[in-house]
């Protein structure tokens, strides 16, 4: 356990919350079990239309909640969806998060209001916290008179029951693929089974991905989960796709004659990063041009931290370097300078960065899991591994590295497989098309 959690949990004992105190060693340290399944709750609105009458025309008011403004790829998707649906279907949109970021600032130049709330989960040890920060939370939904609640991740289930306090229809968008009865233990489990069964309440529950809907297919009872696969909007990108990759390579400090892999995520065990370490240091012998490993993305947590001290192994290797980047929103130039996508996750549900390294042709490198074998379906779209196979992956990174055809034979893999995915509009108009159906049940 890290000293920095460490020292939150002793100030959490310090102001006498001893049971969350204890809960939080136990799972910081691993000793806990599944959680016990619960009954799903069930709106006692369900089925009940409202009676109101919507004209066509009439813009729909949303209000967004996001559990954070960062730089990753749940709140960018969010971000581009509310924005969307704003800028291309008159959508009246609210965020609010549990988290600020530099997301914030693109929200605001859409002239889309955020407001950021403290984060709840801290606060939320007992069913009576719970119901209390519910209330609270219910009380500014109502007052946002808001036609639809809208919640993004599994982590903001808080949302969803304060929307049905305070009988506003919600849509819940999880873009977790964790076991249901895994997922939530941090929290002890009269509080985790609460926010395992909000998922009866939504009006609809839309995932991002069939392998995700699977992970929750025994909570199905009302016909309320549907899937909208991640589209991009290209418009992020616009302009920036066509500089000149030789200098933008300059820019960054690579040379050209270098093999530039890719990875882009917070680094964590969920992302499991240490693959590309551990894998490239068995081939650095073997490589016929140099490579460059480039890690975009938060490294501050301890897991983090431990591939940094890792990677002094390649200090004075002139045939393997690597980089580590703080998150950024400028991400557009690293796609366009890289030569290999690699993603070494072992639990996603539909990665944005999958679709966005394909948007660029990069050629990728993936474990084939959740949602990813929707994104590449076909065994000539991508290279896999199973996660942890540092031995497979190495092997591939070697071919990649040193075979320029292969490159180029995945590259153009990738082209075709984004050009027959849905479009970013076809994903407005499916979510549109469920949250004007929440919203005749407007209560």
């Amino acid at each position: 356990m890290s000293h920095s959690k460490i020292g939150q949990l002793i100030s959490r004992l310090l102001c006498g919350d001893i049971t969350w105190l204890l809960h939080r060693f136990r799972f910081e340290l691993g000793l806990l079990g599944s959680v016990p399944r619960p009954v799903p709750l069930v709106s006692r609105f369900a089925g009940t239309l409202s009676g109101r009458r919507f004209g066509q025309g009439k813009s729909l008011k949303l209000l967004v909640f996001s559990h954070n403004l960062d730089c990753e790829g749940a709140p960018i998707s969010l971000k581009e969806l509310v924005c969307g649906l704003k800028t291309r279907h008159g959508a009246i949109p609210e965020v609010i998060s549990f988290g600020d970021g530099p997301l914030r600032s693109e929200y605001e130049a859409h002239d889309i209001t955020v407001e950021v709330l403290p984060s709840v989960h801290h606060r939320i040890s007992t069913m009576k916290r719970l119901d209390r920060e519910v209330e609270s939370l219910a009380k500014r939904i109502h007052a946002s008179a808001a036609d639809v609640v809208f919640v993004n991740t599994l982590l903001n289930f808080p949302a969803i029951l304060a929307a049905e306090s305070a009988g506003v229809p919600s849509v819940w968008n999880p873009r977790e693929s964790e076991p249901w009865d895994r997922y939530f233990r941090f929290l002890p489990d009269p509080v985790a089974q609460q926010a395992i069964a909000a998922i009866g309440l939504p009006r609809s529950v839309v995932f991002v991905a069939e392998a995700t809907r699977a992970v929750w297919k025994d909570f199905e009872n009302s016909a309320n989960f549907t899937v909208i696969h991640n589209a991009l909007n290209l418009n992020r990108f616009a302009g920036k796709i066509l500089e000149n990759r030789a200098t933008v390579r300059g820019s960054l400090g690579w040379s050209e004659d270098e093999v530039v892999f890719l990875c882009v995520g917070t680094l964590c065990e969920r992302k499991g990063q240490k693959d590309a370490l551990q894998a490239l240091e068995k081939i650095t012998d073997l490589l016929r041009a140099p490579v460059r490993l480039v890690f975009v993305g938060d490294a501050s947590l301890p897991y983090g931290q431990e591939r940094q001290r890792f990677a002094l192994r390649f200090q004075g290797n002139n045939r393997g370097h690597i980089n580590f980047v703080d998150s950024t929103t400028d991400i557009c130039r690293y796609y366009l300078a890289a030569d290999v996508f690699v993603l070494c996750s072992r639990v996603e549900s539909y990665p944005r960065v999958v679709l966005e390294a394909m948007s660029f042709g990069l050629p990728i490198i993936s474990t084939p899991v959740f949602g990813v074998v929707e994104q590449l379906p076909e065994p000539s779209d991508a290279y896999f591994y199973e996660p942890g196979d540092v031995g497979l992956l190495g092997k591939l990174m070697l071919e990649m590295a040193n075979k320029p055809i292969v490159r180029h034979r995945l590259s153009e893999r990738s082209k075709a497989r984004f050009a027959e995915m849905p479009s970013f509009e076809e994903m407005l108009q499916a979510y549109e098309h469920v949250l004007r159906d929440a919203e005749k049940y407007a209560y």
